[in-house]
């Protein structure tokens, strides 16, 4: 069975041959629903083997690929040595349309094993699993490149703090990929791997940091709680925020360092609820989250005239793999979600592959400076924003939350979290024609198979 899918790439071939050619570009293009996991490679590109586990139905399977019929900038085949499959031939072509321009191919041909009766069974199910993985890494190819292409960034030691949570782990090989080297900051007294740099949030890098060129601090308590917020647990949310980016700031400003750029995890919790459009430059609240925002931005400005520094300010992060999303998801699946209050509040949120090429975009493009509202472009208000995340998976949304019981139950993290109107806008990422893959539910239930 054969099965092809093609795109238009705005940038050269031999651009999208090298990113192939990277670690990490696996990692990337690997889809949130498949439980696959990557456990080495061995030789050169051109004749590497790829080793890989998935699984189906809890069921472990080993796939072992290898790279053969290579012509660099224009073609690569993947061909299964062992693996779920009686014949697996994948065709990676890189066809030239003009200097800037590529033609994105992917030929895959396969036979499942008791071929031609499992074919008759299960091959239209397998061949649509298949369609919708290349539908995937095609979108994903294609505004990763086009990014990548059009703001290009010399390849930089970039360290990160937080790469365990939702954004960093999926960031490490977004960054890998595009040719750059990581370094992830743990808090380990000595480093396992080369990629490892020790820190203590208490006190900040402890090994030598002297070739690291730009830092991405993502690292922070989580302010969603089991039930409620307590005491205890409001501490750790403002301590681990403001303490280590403290420590990192004062690391960076009494040891020399080649860093030129520092990326701050922010959020959009410092501005007030309401109902208008907050930009960057709009006043601050006077909440908890609105407090601990402004606290912990300040913690940079020792740093600003020497480094420049990019306080993202993340709205609610959406993948299904973490987050509100993960959270909400079997709710939906059962047809019960529904607004929660009156659901007039508005919600600004990111897809999370959207936030990553933001952080890019800060990285790469000098004119981002100071705070930077990392949302999408299209607010909606809470209802609006349930109903069409219904009408794309296919599922009523009947049950709504009333506000008492979000107040009874959640108290001071309810009424931040879910009850705050919050209507925001990407207004410095819009200035600089930042391109979104994701500007309303629908695109990314489509993104992320919701």
């Amino acid at each position: 069975m054969k099965i092809t899918h093609a795109s238009t790439v705005l940038a050269p071939s031999e651009f999208i041959y090298d990113w192939h050619t990277r670690d990490g570009a696996f990692e990337r293009l690997k889809p949130p629903w498949e439980a696959l996991q990557v456990l080495g490679a061995d030789g050169a590109f051109e004749h590497r083997s790829v080793h890989l586990k998935l699984k189906r139905f809890g069921v472990p399977i080993y796939w072992t690929s290898h790279h053969k019929e290579v012509i660099p900038g224009r073609q690569f085949v993947d061909e299964q040595v062992k693996g779920p499959f009686k014949y697996w031939r994948h065709a990676h072509v890189f066809q030239p349309l003009s200097d800037d321009r590529t033609k994105l191919i992917d030929e895959i041909d396969f036979k499942l094993p008791l071929s031609p009766v499992s074919h008759l069974i299960g091959g239209r199910a397998v061949k649509k699993d298949i369609a919708k993985m290349l539908l995937y890494r095609h979108d994903t190819l294609k505004h990763d490149l086009q990014l990548q292409y059009a703001w290009p960034l010399e390849p930089q030691v970039i360290a990160i703090s937080g790469t365990s949570g939702l954004i960093g782990s999926h960031l490490v090989p977004f960054l890998t990929a595009a040719g750059h080297t990581v370094k992830r900051l743990v808090r380990k007294k000595r480093p396992d791997w080369s990629y490892e740099l020790c820190w203590d949030p208490e006190v900040g890098i402890l090994d030598d940091f002297s070739d690291v060129t730009m830092i991405i601090h993502l690292a922070g308590e989580s302010i969603a709680s089991p039930l409620r917020w307590n005491d205890q647990k409001k501490n750790r949310i403002s301590r681990s925020r403001i303490r280590s980016t403290q420590a990192l700031v004062q690391q960076l400003r009494d040891i020399p360092n080649k860093v030129t750029t520092f990326v701050c995890a922010s959020a959009i919790g410092i501005y007030p609820s309401s109902h208008q459009i907050m930009t960057e430059n709009s006043p601050h609240g006077d909440r908890f989250l609105s407090q601990v925002v402004a606290a912990w931005e300040a913690e940079c400005d020792p740093i600003r005239d020497a480094i420049r520094v990019c306080n993202a300010r993340f709205g609610t992060v959406l993948h299904p793999n973490g987050g509100i999303i993960q959270r909400l998801k079997p709710l939906m699946a059962m047809g019960v979600l529904g607004r929660i209050a009156d659901g007039s509040q508005y919600m600004s949120w990111v897809s999370l592959d959207d936030a990553m090429r933001a952080i890019y975009a800060m990285l790469a493009n000098p004119n981002f400076t100071g705070p930077v509202n990392v949302v999408s472009p299209h607010a909606q208000p809470q209802k609006e924003w349930i109903k069409e995340w219904a009408r794309a998976a296919f599922r009523p949304s009947i049950a709504p939350l009333p506000k008492t019981v979000v107040e009874d139950v959640m108290g001071e993290m309810g009424e931040e979290l879910l009850l705050q109107s919050q209507r925001v806008s990407p207004r410095k990422l819009n200035d600089q024609n930042f391109q979104f893959q994701c500007s309303s539910m629908t695109d990314v239930c489509r993104l992320y198979g919701l």
